[in-house]
């Protein structure tokens, strides 16, 4: 039991301007908090989905390409319990990002994120193993909705079982 009264009286508080910013380290999909991974080429969609995914309690990695994104999942896959993805990205798109992600693990839960789908059709997104396509512009709610299912799958998957080099 904490004994309020006996706790040390602090008087030499910095501004909040003078502290270091925290250093955020990521959450294991098992807690409380999943872990996703935002992946989009605009900046202003990147900020918004992690502001409002924070605010919901996830714990949020962001990427700007399909390769960034690669380069995160392949180090710590088994801590996302979801994957948000940008259809259209330059260099790796994010129906090609997915094959990679599936390719490190096959349970990857993902949802698809666009507002032009290019070339693929709804159908053909969802046979690249993505759960949903959401549809740009959406309501945070939504994609609030969206992550808390992947998360909630992802969670009641047994992880396979994959060797690292």
């Amino acid at each position: 039991m904490l004994d309020i009264q006996a706790a040390p009286t602090v008087t030499n508080i910095p501004p909040a301007e003078a502290l270091p910013e925290p250093r955020r380290q990521p959450t294991p999909a098992y807690t409380a908090a999943p872990a996703v991974l935002v992946v989009d080429d605009h900046p202003y969609v990147r900020d918004t989905l992690r502001r409002g995914l924070e605010r919901q309690g996830f714990y949020v990695w962001l990427a700007a390409s399909g390769w960034e994104a690669v380069d995160i999942y392949q180090h710590r896959w088994d801590e996302f319990a979801a994957v948000l993805l940008d259809v259209r990205m330059p260099g790796l798109d994010g129906p090609q990002t997915l094959r990679c992600l599936s390719h490190i693990n096959p349970s990857v839960q993902a949802c698809f994120m666009t507002g032009d789908s290019g070339t693929y059709t709804e159908a053909q997104l969802l046979k690249e193993g993505a759960a949903r396509v959401i549809a740009k512009p959406f309501h945070l709610d939504d994609i609030v909705t969206v992550v808390r299912q992947l998360a909630d799958n992802t969670l009641a998957l047994p992880r396979p079982a994959l060797s690292r080099p």
